[in-house]
């Protein structure tokens, strides 16, 4: 992998049309790892499930788990919620924008990678220069394993051994991926239909993110332990063992199809 100078960095960027791959602090949530945890995450934001279409004949899905919990993917909620419902998923530039780095993962997997390591490394940089920690979140509004993002042979997990990783899933056999690499940590999620297989994470001492309706976090939920999700997006800080992550429901553009916010009926969002 070719590491790149800042004048190539910027010249690629501009070739591409985008604005950058990642960065800090992009969302309410995150800046709360910044300001009650003192740590900056640096953080990919893709489209979600089949948002970006095809490649060579193939339809990219980066999110294989998420088949009951894509229409209320938190892709729709924030400042996309805002311009989608204002001029629709075709002429958001956010959406865009996320299509055309997830694209760029799928075809050209060296220069992501090599403008992945640019930006981690000037933020890793940025975060030891203010006396901030600092840590990794590769998949904001996609699933895809920490496996896949690779260059000259080894994984991104391998690659920054010292450097912190997480990521929430819906995938199954990625469990164990947090047991192969301590620098990893990952938060099993309920989608409405998977309680089984959460049951076995919880078994396993994995933690479950749980969304729910309400504004206020319980203390338990069918016998196990909640914790406040909401205080920042620091999972690997969480006590771990098995308990439930309590994260409350954001209102995404998909709620506002007709104009008015109509409620999900959806098990992935729990009704206390």
């Amino acid at each position: 992998m070719v590491k790149l100078t800042t004048k190539q960095y910027n010249e690629i960027l501009k070739s591409l049309g985008i604005s950058y791959l990642g960065n800090y602090s992009q969302s309410a949530k995150l800046v709360l790892n910044e300001r009650v945890g003192n740590v900056i995450t640096y953080n990919i934001y893709l489209a979600p499930w089949t948002l970006a279409g095809e490649v060579n004949g193939r339809q990219i899905n980066t999110c294989p788990g998420g088949k009951h919990c894509h229409t209320q993917c938190l892709f729709g909620s924030g400042r996309t919620k805002i311009e989608v419902i204002t001029n629709g998923f075709e002429h958001s530039n956010i959406v865009r924008s996320r299509i055309k780095k997830t694209r760029l993962f799928y075809t050209d997997r060296d220069l992501f990678m090599a403008l992945l390591c640019y930006e981690l490394e000037h933020t890793k940089a940025y975060a030891e220069k203010h006396g901030y920690g600092f840590s990794v979140r590769l998949n904001c509004t996609s699933d895809i394993s920490p496996l896949a993002f690779k260059a000259d042979g080894m994984n991104i997990l391998e690659m920054y051994p010292n450097v912190q990783f997480y990521d929430y899933t819906k995938v199954a056999s990625r469990l164990s991926l947090p047991f192969r690499y301590p620098n990893y940590n990952l938060t099993f999620s309920f989608d409405g239909y998977n309680w089984e297989t959460c049951l076995t994470a919880l078994k396993m001492g994995v933690n479950i993110a749980v969304v729910f309706d309400t504004p206020i976090c319980p203390t338990s939920y069918l016998g196990y332990n909640v914790i406040d999700g909401t205080k920042s997006d620091l999972r690997y800080k969480d006590i771990q063992g098995g308990n439930i992550v309590y994260l409350e429901y954001h209102r995404t553009a998909e709620d506002y199809k007709t104009g008015k916010y109509v409620a999900p009926n959806s098990p992935f969002v729990v009704r206390v």
